[in-house]
């Protein structure tokens, strides 16, 4: 099993530029061939393969007037020619299907404010390597590092990262991880997902969205407000920028470290979880709650359960979006196609049996029913 960690990191001004250097290389790698590839596929209708970029990556590294490009990491190098192959097979995936507006990939810019580069690690040499409080990086050597976990398993990469706030930190990915099962509890929950309570559960739980985003949104709006009025490539503009990009930064935090937190619970006391598959993209479609969906983080819920259930031997069961949830009664199994019509309505009342429900619980309890015939069936 694979698993990756994160980390924040602090290089000092030697290794700051050394990190500039490998993206700006890596940049150039991938636009330079990008470029390369559309001429030869508008040529002869043919691509250059990864393994012919490779050998002409070689030849551009020796040419005079290139030799700057050996002062990066070679890996950063590397990966930016399998970052652009993969990026062109997601291309021509998108023709085949039939998309009405595919396009070649794009160039990487500099003036985007997050930039990363990829090094692979040398296990004979051991080139990248994690201590208590510094990590071993290609090109940079020995960097203060947050190591906030110990890391399991066998290291195969590290990507460095600088963030929009100007905040840089490694990811670092292991194979070989043992997955650790958690102590089985033998019980079962269906969540629906919702904007006032994030996850209301079947067992009648409810827990309350933190919405990160709407609590500062006065804050962001003056931020937006007084970038606006600074020159542009001023200083006093970058200046300003990074604080917003830091108030954008500090609210993704808040909504990550709630999220990790809560799977987390639920994964230790529950041994079966089911959900609604692709809730987000289905309700997002409405303006009205597309902002607060993003906010609540619906799609970064799902999938740390997801993963997560895979980790620690649990199951998640994702049920088809098209189930009406939120119409039948858990009581007797009528639907009720009033019920669901107004996310707005709380509660209501079966006009079969009579049943009062509340209704976010009522959908969780359909969700869980639906999901073990899911279970059964599988």
């Amino acid at each position: 099993m694979e698993k990756r960690y994160n980390f924040r990191i602090y290089p000092t001004k030697e290794q700051e530029k050394q990190i500039q250097k490998n993206f700006g290389c890596a940049r150039f790698t991938y636009n330079h061939f990008l470029e390369k590839r559309i001429e030869a596929y508008g040529n002869s209708g043919k691509l250059m393969s990864q393994n012919e970029c490779g050998r002409d990556l070689t030849v551009l590294k020796r040419t005079p007037g290139f030799e700057w490009l050996c002062e990066a990491d070679d890996d950063s190098l590397r990966y930016a020619l399998r970052d652009l192959d993969q990026a062109f097979q997601r291309f021509f995936r998108n023709v085949r299907r039939g998309d009405a507006t595919p396009g070649f990939p794009k160039l990487r810019l500099k003036r985007e404010t997050r930039q990363s580069y990829r090094s692979k690690n040398n296990a004979k040499r051991q080139s990248i390597a994690m201590y208590d409080k510094k990590i071993k990086l290609p090109k940079l050597g020995y960097v203060d590092c947050r190591v906030s976990k110990r890391i399991e398993g066998r290291i195969l990469s590290a990507t460095v990262m600088q963030h929009p706030s100007g905040k840089y930190s490694v990811s670092v990915c292991c194979t070989e991880v043992e997955p650790r099962a958690l102590p089985k509890t033998g019980a079962a929950v269906g969540i629906h997902m919702g904007i006032r309570h994030l996850a209301s559960l079947s067992d009648g739980r409810q827990i309350e969205n933190i919405r990160a985003l709407e609590k500062t949104q006065q804050k962001i709006a003056r931020l937006h407000r007084e970038m606006s009025r600074k020159p542009k490539d001023s200083n006093n503009r970058e200046k300003a920028r990074i604080k917003l990009a830091r108030a954008y930064e500090n609210i993704a935090n808040q909504r990550n470290d709630f999220l990790q937190k809560l799977t987390t619970e639920f994964v230790r006391e529950y041994d079966v979880i089911c959900v609604r598959e692709g809730l987000v993209a289905e309700t997002a479609r409405n303006p009205v709650y597309a902002k607060h969906i993003y906010d609540a983080g619906w799609g970064a819920f799902v999938r740390q359960l997801e993963y997560k259930c895979g980790w620690y031997g649990k199951e998640l069961v994702k049920i088809s979006n098209t189930h009406p949830s939120a119409q039948l009664c858990s009581a007797c199994g009528r639907k009720n196609p009033d019920a669901g019509a107004a996310p707005s309505r709380k509660e209501w009342t079966c006009s079969v049996c009579g049943a009062r429900h509340n209704r976010a619980v009522n959908a969780a309890r359909n969700i869980l029913a639906e999901g073990m015939l899911y279970k059964a069936a599988s």
